[in-house]
Formats: structure tokens, C-alpha cells, sequence
């Protein structure tokens, strides 16, 4: 083979490497950067945030798309005085409140005995809900929907 054919296709394989290199960090690029389309609609509901007003069981299958209306006040656990009763035995009695405060949806814990967890993280304190957030009480978990 001639020295210039060898040039050349080293040349060809340096620009496919280049390209290749140029491709895959542009796919990147459009995956991270977001849309204007999603710019856009986060622009408008800005102005208009949406509120929590319900919980939807994810888990278990039987009871899953379930609604629960989030009114004022909302007691979840195993006792038949509560707003939200459940049968799970890793439940608590009297496991979590979801309250309003202000504008303001909140959860805490009410001393359960397994914990009540908001997106896989302990509620140790009283914490704001926002849409989408999981919470889970003994082996149910419900997502916050508007």
C-alpha cells in the first residue's frame, strides 16, 4: 500500500471519529436542554400553579387509580375514625395527616410506628406537597394529583 492511500484513510477514519464524537454529543445536548415547547408551558403554569386536590393509589394493584378528594383535613390509617382507612397491616391506627395550611397542602407523621415516607424520604417534620409526590403509608403508596 502507498504512503499516500495510508494518509488518506487515516484522515477518512480521524473525520468519522469526529462526527461520530460531534453526533453523540449533540444527542446529548437535545436531551438535556429542555424544549421551548416545555419552556413555554412552564411559563404558563407558572402563572397558574395547579393545587393537590387528591390522592391516587398507586399500590396494591387492587386498589390502584383510586381518588381520595384532599379536602381541609385528611387522617390516614387503620382506624374506622379516620378520613382515609386502610387495610395494611403496616399501617398505624392513626399513621398521617394531610392538612391545608394557608394555600399550602402539608403531610406529617403522627407517631406510626413504620414511618410515613414522602418520595422515599422519612416525614420527620411537617413537609409541603406538591403535585406528583409520593406518599407512602405502610405498603400503600398514593400520588398527589391535581
Amino acid at each position: 500500500m502507498s504512503p499516500q492511500l495510508i494518509q488518506l484513510l487515516t484522515i477518512c477514519l480521524l473525520l468519522l471519529i469526529y462526527l461520530f464524537i460531534y453526533r453523540v454529543l449533540r444527542a446529548i445536548w437535545e436531551g438535556v436542554r429542555p424544549s421551548s415547547e416545555l419552556k413555554h408551558k412552564k411559563l404558563f403554569n407558572s402563572k397558574q400553579p395547579k393545587t393537590p386536590k387528591a390522592l391516587i393509589v398507586r399500590t396494591p394493584e387492587t386498589q390502584r387509580g383510586t381518588r381520595h378528594q384532599l379536602d381541609e383535613e385528611l387522617t390516614i390509617g387503620r382506624a374506622a375514625g379516620c378520613h382515609l382507612t386502610i387495610d395494611d397491616s403496616y399501617a398505624s391506627q392513626l399513621h398521617a395527616r394531610i392538612f391545608r395550611q394557608e394555600e399550602r397542602l402539608l403531610i406529617e407523621d403522627l407517631g406510626s410506628t413504620n414511618g410515613t415516607y414522602l418520595n422515599r424520604q422519612k416525614v420527620n417534620t411537617v413537609i409541603a406537597l406538591k403535585l406528583g409526590d409520593q406518599i407512602q403509608v405502610g405498603s400503600t403508596v398514593f400520588e398527589v394529583m391535581s
